[in-house]
């Protein structure tokens, strides 16, 4: 297996084997992570550095088998790679293989081996990173080779809605204080409208206030630009001219994603955020989607609200590598770090 660099001029064949790979998603479109190149900082040594996308075809005799972007950050100290980044709000990416559902088990194991040891090798040897961190897609279940080349491995969780019996199954589902909670979000004048560039920026600033985005607004402004026609979409809960919340929604496939958003708000005793997630439910199957996801299941703070619909919870996995003289360093510090709070309890 080789490795070989895609180029501006390989956009098309690239978003070609992501439409046709199982587990491809909008984040691992050329335009999206063209657009991560360009919002993709980190802080280093109290400087920050904008990451260099590498963008990579695996090929075997000539024909492409699989693609893994990756971003590259160089500091003095530290080579870190990602896939993604952690500051531009895309939650998985890694790798994807447009033909592995064809392979027979033994055969697939064979090739995800021979995958995991070609991008080691590059990203180890080539573009010597000291530190690796991979977040797969949905669906990507097998971690088991990142854990025999040295990764640590952690489960992370989305969760999908089957929209394939209809909303009015999922309506029946709905415990009996959401589907209150929803009918006295209309009763109250709560309605929800599509929104537009500026509501992209209204919802930004509620979530900023509370903590709740890592990506600039000049990313999610971006995003809007590249995506509005055909792959997002803005919802607004409005009561008369004023705005109360807003989720943004990716569209993809058969799938509707709702990726950020819904900033905790009440509005006379209801909940705008339990409508605007309904409304974007009813939308996605009427205009025959096949699957709603609510991103970050695994997030304990949102799991209250987010818990209400039954999403089914779907398996993602983080990965993550450190060279041994980093791994050293990491441990010295977590020692010290945890020295220190024994200290301060014992009150010595």
């Amino acid at each position: 297996m080789e490795i070989k660099i895609a180029s501006d001029s390989d956009e098309q064949k690239w978003d070609e084997i992501v439409e046709r790979s199982l587990n491809g998603e909008l984040f691992h479109t050329w335009k999206w992570l063209k657009t991560i190149e360009k919002y993709s900082t980190q802080k280093r040594e109290g400087k920050k550095g904008l990451g260099t996308f590498y963008p990579l075809f695996l090929m075997e005799k000539e024909k492409i088998v699989g693609l893994y972007p990756l971003f590259l950050f160089r500091s003095p100290f530290m080579i870190s790679c990602y896939s993604p980044p952690s500051n531009v709000d895309t939650l998985y990416l890694g790798p994807l293989f447009p033909e592995i559902e064809k392979l027979l088990p033994a055969k697939k194991q064979i090739f995800l081996h021979d995958v995991q040891i070609t991008v080691d090798r590059f990203i180890r040897n080539d573009l010597k990173a000291n530190y690796i961190q991979i977040s797969t897609p949905p669906g990507f279940d097998d971690c088991r080779f990142f854990k025999w080349a040295g990764y640590e491995t952690e489960a992370r969780y989305t969760a999908y809605l089957d929209l394939s019996s209809g909303t009015d199954l999922i309506w029946k589902n709905l415990n009996r204080s959401t589907r209150q909670s929803i009918e006295k979000a209309k009763k109250e004048g709560v309605e929800i409208i599509e929104g537009d560039r500026e509501d992209t920026s209204f919802i930004y600033d509620l979530l900023k206030e509370r903590d709740r985005i890592a990506s600039p607004k000049e990313f999610l402004d971006s995003v809007f630009s590249s995506f509005s026609q055909g792959h997002l979409r803005v919802l607004i809960a409005k009561a008369g001219s004023e705005r109360l919340s807003g989720i943004i929604t990716i569209i993809y496939k058969d799938k509707v994603t709702f990726w950020i958003g819904a900033p905790k708000c009440s509005y006379k005793g209801a909940s705008p955020n339990e409508l605007l997630l309904w409304e974007a439910l009813r939308w996605s199957e009427v205009n025959n989607f096949k699957r709603f996801e609510i991103e970050g299941a695994d997030d304990y703070s949102l799991f209250p609200f987010k818990r209400k619909f039954n999403a089914k919870p779907v398996i993602y996995f983080q990965m993550k590598w450190l060279s041994p003289p980093l791994r050293f360093l990491a441990l010295l510090y977590n020692g010290i770090i945890k020295r220190k709070a024994n200290l301060l309890e014992s009150g010595e």
